[in-house]
C-alpha cells in the first residue's frame, strides 16, 4: 500500500467514495433531502477546491492501481496550533484493515512537520465506527456543537489529540 498527497488525478475517485459513503454513513443521522441531493459532481467541485488552497492537504491510499481511501487536513480555524481532519473516507472493501489508521497517522506525521501541537476532527454523532477509530488512536472528547450541512442541522462531536504528547 502507498500513501501519497493526492493530486487533480486522484479527485474523481475522492468524489465518489465521499459521496458514497456519506449516503451510507448518514443515513438516518442527516436528511433525506440533504443526503439525497449529492451527487459526484458536488464532490469533485468540493474536493478541487480544497486542494487550491495551500495549507490544505489530502492523503490517498493505493494499492497498486486500486483506489483505498482517502484523508484531508486544513488548519483548525477554532484551535491555535492545530490541523483538522476535514474528512476521513475507506471504501466499503477496504475498511478494517488498518487503512484508516494508517491515513490518520500520515496526517499527523504531517502536523508534526508543519509545527501543529493538536490535530482536531468532528464527527455526527451516531458514526459510532469513526468515534471508536479516533478514541483507540488516543483522540479525546473536547466539545459537542451542533454542526450545519447547507440548512441540515446534526448533533456533531470535537475529538482533538495533543500530538506532541503521544
Amino acid at each position: 500500500m502507498e500513501i501519497r498527497e493526492a493530486c487533480l488525478k486522484d479527485i474523481e475517485n475522492i468524489a465518489e467514495l465521499y459521496i458514497s459513503n456519506w449516503k451510507a454513513t448518514y443515513k438516518g443521522m442527516l436528511s433525506s433531502e440533504y443526503l439525497d441531493q449529492l451527487n459526484v459532481q458536488y464532490g469533485i467541485d468540493k474536493w478541487s477546491e480544497f486542494l487550491e488552497e495551500d495549507e490544505h492537504r489530502i492523503f490517498v491510499a493505493y494499492d497498486g492501481d486500486d483506489f483505498l481511501g482517502f484523508g484531508a487536513c486544513s488548519p483548525d480555524s477554532e484551535i491555535e496550533d492545530c490541523l483538522y481532519m476535514d474528512s476521513l473516507h475507506i471504501c466499503p472493501e477496504s475498511q478494517g484493515k488498518g487503512i484508516g489508521t494508517k491515513l490518520t497517522q500520515r496526517i499527523r506525521e504531517y502536523a508534526l512537520d508543519n509545527d501543529y501541537t493538536k490535530m482536531s476532527v468532528c464527527i455526527v454523532r451516531g458514526n459510532d465506527g469513526a468515534r471508536d477509530l479516533y478514541l483507540k488512536l488516543g483522540a479525546k472528547h473536547h466539545s459537542y456543537f451542533t454542526d450545519d450541512f447547507d440548512g441540515t442541522k446534526s448533533n456533531s462531536e470535537k475529538l482533538l489529540w495533543n500530538i506532541n504528547n503521544e
